[in-house]
């Protein structure tokens, strides 16, 4: 199963399971994924759950803008389709996913996720562990 970390100010990400084979997300309140946000399209965006082509028993999500009047963005690009892989960051609106394939990654990475002063672009917060500095004294 796959799903989506809602970036939310100063909280972890709101984990949103994509367990549908088609989950909308709009301002309406119809939407699976339903977004209270003014640069929102009342049906802005759907992910569709597909079987991939080339491999079989594989599935493949795929992202598509519905002609939404503020378009819809992957990794800072602008999409009107798009096949989502694990880590891509997905922006609507105001409004930023992370695109988590449990399949690939642990989820507790991704549990808390931190803003940058770039647009579009944070980071889960783990930290580099140093490694211990060996000294060694010459012996006279």
């Amino acid at each position: 199963m796959a799903l989506l970390v809602q970036k939310t100010d100063d909280s972890a990400g709101i984990k949103l399971p994509i367990d549908k084979q088609r989950i909308s997300i709009g301002r309406n309140s119809e939407n699976d994924i339903s977004l209270e946000d003014e640069l929102v399209s009342k049906e802005h965006a759907v992910i569709e759950v597909m079987a991939a082509p080339d491999q079989s028993g594989q599935i493949e999500f795929v992202l598509q803008d519905l002609d939404s009047t503020n378009r819809t963005y992957v990794n800072d690009h602008p999409v009107t389709l798009h096949k989502l892989r694990h880590g891509d960051v997905i922006r609507i609106g105001i409004n930023l996913f992370k695109f988590v394939d449990e399949a690939r990654e642990d989820t507790k990475e991704t549990a808390q996720l931190y803003k940058t002063w770039i647009p579009g672009v944070f980071y889960t917060g783990k930290k580099k562990k140093q490694a211990k500095k060996k000294t060694t004294k010459k012996k006279r």
